[in-house]
């Protein structure tokens, strides 16, 4: 990630599934198969939070979109 694009907000796997209409469960396993790009925020004592740029969510839906259309040809 670019540095000018260092300070922009990371989103909550909840927020992520609402903008696919998915549940968040399904947003977690796209980001453990490495489908879905996805940051790990660690805390001392605690589990690692998951977070979600939303420029990488869109480019996501962008590239599925395109792959389902390819795939329907």
């Amino acid at each position: 990630m670019a540095m000018e694009n260092a300070m922009d907000p990371l989103v909550r796997a909840a927020d992520v599934a609402r903008l696919l209409n998915v549940r968040p469960a399904t947003v977690y396993d796209l980001a453990r198969r490495g489908l879905l790009p996805h940051v790990r925020v660690r805390e001392a004592g605690r589990r690692p939070l998951v977070r979600f740029d939303l420029r990488e969510v869109e480019r996501f839906i962008r590239d599925s979109s395109t792959a389902v259309i390819a795939a329907a040809k």
